[in-house]
């Protein structure tokens, strides 16, 4: 019943507006403290691009983190009904959306609009925008990178940059598979940027895997250090890894390109 009202346009409208109240209102009811922030100013003050990589079950509060130059930046979505109400949500921030993700197995008879999404994000790095992925997105295993934001890395010279919350007060929805976080009113909070990973335009498959592995240990590391700072509940990494990367990843990696992370 749920998932058929929200195919439709108007409540679709609604959830988008209501989301965007609470975000609004919380966000800026918590005290937040911002942790390795020097770069990231940097970033907004010469206008260079970057490509942030956020996990999934944290993209809640990724515009307080990204609170400047929201025109500047585009983040990838799936075409999916939260995709949907992400796209409406994101328009009232002027943040701009290239929809697409990776395709899913089960259905390779399904366009996910994976390989026309990563040439646009693509073409806006290498204009000078900045970007944003969930590098576990669309579908997990929660906290476990793919090779999206690797390989948009690599073809860009782009730098990506780990970003991460966590407040002292907050719902988990455990049953989500990203165990995606709600913050609540009034409570402290904290953000931390990671520093900037490069990829080499020819990293072999080896250096990829590298990258994508040195990726998702910072951001782990970030979000547990984020977690313990507030003291509240700590979320851990799913324990199946994501598949198709460590050993079996050389093919994958030389696979044409797909946007593999989608925020939702």
């Amino acid at each position: 019943m749920l998932k058929r009202l929200l195919s439709k346009p108007w409540a679709q409208e609604i959830a988008a507006f209501l989301a965007l109240l609470y975000v609004e209102l919380v966000r800026r009811s918590i005290r937040w403290e911002v942790r390795n922030g020097e770069y990231v100013q940097q970033v907004w003050d010469e206008n260079l691009p970057i490509l942030g990589c956020v996990w999934h079950g944290r993209v809640l509060m990724a515009l307080q983190a990204w609170n400047q130059h929201y025109d500047r930046m585009v983040a990838l979505a799936s075409r999916s009904r939260e995709g949907d109400i992400g796209s409406r949500f994101a328009r009232w921030y002027k943040v701009g959306l290239v929809r697409g993700s990776s395709r899913n197995n089960a259905k390779p008879q399904a366009g996910k609009g994976g390989e026309a999404a990563y040439r646009a994000m693509v073409s806006h790095l290498s204009a000078g925008g900045s970007g944003a992925v969930t590098p576990d997105g669309p579908r997990g295993p929660r906290m476990r990178a793919g090779y999206g934001a690797i390989r948009m890395a690599r073809d860009t010279g782009v730098p990506i940059i780990p970003v991460t919350w966590s407040t002292r007060r907050k719902t988990v929805l455990h049953k989500a598979w990203d165990q995606h976080c709600l913050p609540h009113f009034f409570t402290r909070g904290i953000i931390i940027w990671g520093d900037p990973i490069y990829v080499a335009k020819a990293a072999t498959a080896e250096e990829m895997e590298a990258a994508r592995l040195l990726l998702e240990t910072r951001l782990n590391e970030l979000t547990r250090e984020a977690d313990e700072a507030c003291g509240g509940e700590i979320i851990e990494p799913d324990s199946r890894m994501r598949p198709g990367t460590g050993a079996t990843a050389r093919g994958i990696i030389n696979a044409p390109a797909k946007a593999e992370g989608a925020k939702r």
